[in-house]
This record gives C-alpha cells, structure tokens and sequence, in this order.
C-alpha cells in the first residue's frame, strides 16, 4: 500500500518542480542565460515516464521478450507471430503499448511483430532521450531482430522512423501516425509551453547541436529524400492539437509516393487504437509483401544521427 501511494506522491511533486520552473524561466534567463539554457536542454531531453494499462500489460506478457543493447544499457524488446516483421516505434513520453492494438491485427495478417521501448522510456534504461537517440534505437533493433518490411511509428517516433528510413533504414513501406514534420517545430512548442524566452530557446539549440553533431536541418523530414523508394501512408487527424495536421501535410507533400488519410475526432491517441485506421494501415503494408528489399542488414549512408557520449 505504501508503495502505491508513494507514486502518485512522486507525481504530485514533478508537477509542483515543473510548475516552479515554468514561472522562474523569464527570470532566470534573465539572471543566467547559462544556466537557463542548459536547464531547458535538459527538461527537452527528459521524457515522462508514462505507466502501463492493464490491456498493454496483457498484449506485452503474450510476446517473446528480449533485450536489444544500447548505449544506456538496453531496451526492452518483444516480438509476436512469424513472417516478415513490422516494427513499431512508440512517441515521445510514451512506451511499447501504445501501439499494441496493432499486434492481433498484424500477427492475423502473416507478419509478425517488434515493439520496444525506447531510450529512457518505459521499461527502458537511461534517464535522458533525443530524436537523434530514437532513431539510433531503431537502428539498433532492426538490426537485432532481423530486416523489417515495414515500420509504423507515432508522433516523435513516428518522425524518428521517417529519418531513419531516409538515412538507410530498408523496409518496403511505412505507416506514420500524427508524424512531426521537425524537431524545430517541436522545441517551439516545447518553449512556449514552459515560457522560455527566445533568446534561452535559442542557446538551448546550440546546445544540443553540439551535443549530437548535427544540424536541426538535419532533422527536418522534408528537407531529405529517402535513401531509397518506400511507400508511406500517413494519418493524421484535423483536430489533433499536439501536433497539428500541417505537420502531415507538409511531410507528404516532400516524400515521393507518399499519401495521406485525415481523419476526424481522433486526436493524437485515440488514432492508436481506432479500428478503421489500423485495418486501413495493415491493409496498406500488406499490399507490398512480395517486394521486400534484398539486403539481410540494415544499410549505412553518411548520415548518422550518433550521439556522442556527453553527460
């Protein structure tokens, strides 16, 4: 019972620190612009932990569980069915059963399925994550697991699967949920949200450029063509306010042979769990399963989003 009680305590207490950070950053970045702005890079690289429903619970125990190692120790990784894979790639803040409603439907389909939680997420070891750590995630699965046919990814990771696939990723085709278009955008409504001023936002980018080598117009999707042809199907719903439906448009306005599926009432969850949407989906990847690329490993370009070890 204690226990149980001590989370919700633990909770309660993260929302009182980031209440009294949101009020004392127009300050702060007054007094230390230092200081603010590497608070603000460590609050944009600090995902929230988010707990598990029973039904994701269940969905998990049935797989076969592994674990992928990663620079911060591992991820936890499970696998459903036999046949060529899809690999799912939860958002950020969130973990492997977000996506879950997936599984039956795909397994009942002939693939079989990966899920794991990314870096400092869920189950996951570490405390900090990037888009750019997201990405060498997925690197590291598919290479563990075995070549994927396809990935289906949401929000942030649903813009991890796009870079990674644009730097070598080779799967046949891809399935992107309420996808952000770029980190740029993401990070200006992450300094909105907590009230950081321009110039603090500003040196909090260059932070994080130098921390991982590159450019944030290296994270921008539609700046980059893919390092080989793959299908994509985007959905994106009208009224989803995380990321808006312009992020969706903007992405498949760039990538050759892509479509895109608005969808009504949904928001930015609820499209996760939607019936019409994932039988659209799985209808989608199943469509290419004779023209699986070649290669049984996962192909390097010069683009790599590696991070360099930096405390």
């Amino acid at each position: 019972m204690a226990r149980r009680r001590r989370a919700p305590f633990r909770r309660l207490l993260k929302r009182a620190f980031l209440r009294a950070l949101i009020r004392s950053f127009p300050r702060l970045g007054r007094l230390s612009p230092f200081l603010s702005s590497a608070l603000a890079e460590m609050l944009f690289r600090t995902p929230p932990r988010s707990p598990r429903l029973k039904r994701e619970e269940r969905a998990l125990f049935s797989a076969r569980f592994s674990k992928t190692p990663f620079r911060s120790g591992s991820l936890p990784t499970w696998k459903w069915g036999k046949g060529p894979a899809v690999l799912l790639v939860h958002g950020w803040g969130g973990h492997a059963g977000r996506l879950t409603p997936f599984v039956e439907p795909l397994t009942n389909a002939g693939f079989s399925v990966v899920a794991f939680d990314a870096p400092a997420h869920g189950s996951a070891s570490g405390r900090r994550s990037s888009l750019p750590d997201m990405v060498e995630a997925i690197r590291a699965v598919a290479a563990r697991t075995g070549q994927p046919h396809a990935v289906v990814g949401h929000s942030l990771g649903a813009t991890a699967c796009a870079l990674a696939i644009q730097s070598g990723l080779p799967v046949s085709r891809a399935v992107l949920l309420a996808p952000c278009a770029e980190l740029e955008k993401y990070s200006g409504r992450f300094a909105r949200i907590l009230h950081i001023p321009v110039p603090v936002r500003d040196s909090m980018k260059k932070r994080l450029e130098r921390r991982y080598k590159i450019t944030w117009k290296d994270l921008r999707i539609s700046d980059r063509a893919p390092a080989r042809e793959v299908a994509l199907l985007v959905f994106h719903d009208r009224g989803d306010v995380r990321v808006p439906l312009r992020d969706g448009l903007e992405i498949v306005a760039g990538w050759p042979n892509a479509s895109l599926v608005r969808t009504r009432g949904l928001g930015h969850h609820r499209i996760l769990r939607d019936p019409k949407v994932i039988g659209r989906a799985v209808a989608f990847l199943g469509a290419a399963l004779d023209a699986r690329p070649a290669s049984p490993s996962v192909r390097r370009q010069p683009f790599r989003l590696r991070p360099i070890p930096v405390s």
